[in-house]
């Protein structure tokens, strides 16, 4: 059953992730804020998706939205676009090491970036 200590060990966990793709960015661009928000929710929902499951990442994803846990509310369409890019990652590769996954996801930026546009128009 996932309760208040999965779900306060998941937010710690979050902020990990934040760190390594921070960390990831700084070393192969020198414009990591261009990069670091759509990453960071691709990245975690990815993971998240592989440790946790579709639905519950899904659920995650939408109560930071709702709550704040680790992000502020402006951007919160783009946001969950985002965590969605991650969990079709985290399915089509249950098996990638996070770097990996970081890896990958980084590569396809561009891409999944104009789909977000088409999709949404941000």
């Amino acid at each position: 059953m996932y309760g208040l200590k999965e779900l306060l060990s998941d937010i710690e966990f979050a902020k990990l992730l934040d760190q390594e793709v921070g960390a990831y960015l700084s070393e192969v661009t020198n414009a990591p804020k261009f990069y670091s928000n759509d990453l960071r929710h691709q990245y975690a929902a990815a993971v998240f998706t592989q440790m946790r499951g579709e639905k519950l990442t899904r659920r995650l994803g939408r109560a930071n939205e709702i709550y704040g846990f680790l992000s502020g509310h402006d951007d919160k369409n783009i946001d969950l676009f985002n965590n969605n890019i991650g969990i079709e990652y985290g399915l089509k590769y249950p098996l990638a090491s996070r770097a990996d996954l970081l890896r990958m996801l980084f590569q396809d930026h561009a891409q999944n970036k104009a789909d977000r546009i088409k999709k949404i128009g941000m």
